[in-house]
Order: C-alpha cells, then sequence, then structure tokens
C-alpha cells in the first residue's frame, strides 16, 4: 500500500496563512471599533487628555460629551470609525496624514467647545477650582469673540439716518 505523502509547508503556504492572520485581526479590530465605539466616551477622554491637571466636574463633562455626540461631526460612519479606531489604537489612526488631520480637527472642535461652554476662563485656577461645563454657546463660533451686553442695537435702516 501507497503511503500518502508527508504535508510539508512551503514558503507559500506560510505566506497565506499569514496574509489570513493579518486579514482576520484587521477585521476583528475594525468590528471592535464599531461595535464598541462610543462617542461620548472619546470626547470625555480628549478633554481629560487636552486638561490633564485641571479639576473637571465629572457630571458635566458627561453631559456635555453625550450632548456633543449628537452632532452631525459625529454622525457619520467615516468618523465613528475613525473615533472607535483611535480609541483602541491611536498609533495605528495617526499613521495616515490625512486621518490624522481629520482626528486633530475633531479633537480641536471638541476642546473648543467643551472650553467656551465651560468656566475654564472664568477661574483663576483650573487646577484648583472645579471645571462646570454649562450649556453650550452657540451664538458664535469665534471662541475669542466678547459681546457687550448693555449697549442697546441702533437701527440701521434708512429713516434713523434723517
Amino acid at each position: 500500500m501507497k503511503q500518502p505523502a508527508a504535508t510539508s509547508l512551503s514558503r507559500r503556504h506560510v505566506l497565506i496563512g499569514g496574509a489570513a492572520v493579518v486579514a482576520l485581526g484587521s477585521a476583528g479590530a475594525l468590528w471592535l471599533a464599531v461595535g464598541s465605539n462610543d462617542a461620548p466616551e472619546w470626547i470625555e477622554a480628549v478633554v481629560r487628555r487636552s486638561l490633564p491637571n485641571a479639576r473637571l466636574d465629572d457630571l458635566s463633562l458627561k453631559r456635555f460629551a453625550a450632548q456633543l455626540a449628537r452632532e452631525p461631526e459625529f454622525q457619520s460612519r467615516k468618523m465613528l470609525l475613525l473615533t472607535g479606531i483611535d480609541s483602541i489604537a491611536p498609533a495605528l489612526v495617526r499613521l495616515a496624514p490625512e486621518v490624522n488631520r481629520r482626528i486633530e480637527r475633531l479633537e480641536r472642535f471638541v476642546l473648543s467647545n467643551y472650553l467656551t461652554s465651560s468656566n475654564f476662563f472664568r477661574v483663576a485656577d483650573p487646577t484648583r477650582e472645579t471645571i462646570v461645563c454649562g450649556a453650550r454657546l452657540l451664538a458664535c463660533g469665534n471662541p475669542f469673540a466678547r459681546f457687550r451686553a448693555h449697549e442697546p442695537l441702533q437701527d440701521m435702516s434708512p429713516q434713523s439716518a434723517s
């Protein structure tokens, strides 16, 4: 009776197996990123990472993150995927320049909104006083704009000029 030939591993088999492992690992990481993506947690992590020594009120930060996560910037599948992967493996996401630029822009959006809707600029020392976030300011996109509430509006109609 003829004996079956011993199975030998060729270079081709090793490469195919390695590619399959990489593909399955990537698919698993992608599935985890999309399935476990929690935009409010990512927003909270961005604020805490950006203001490491500031005393932040946990409850108001959670409310802010939940509210901001409902904004259109966080509703696209692409952004949900980016924030999900950034939560799992930030170094991996930051390798591609375009992806890195989008994540940085989103982080600036989060931090600017947090700073302008909190009392951060109104406390003497954010490391000693608790930073509380209130309602988001929607009047102007410029975080450095200053408005004077006590000045009456001037009528610019043609009848008032005469």
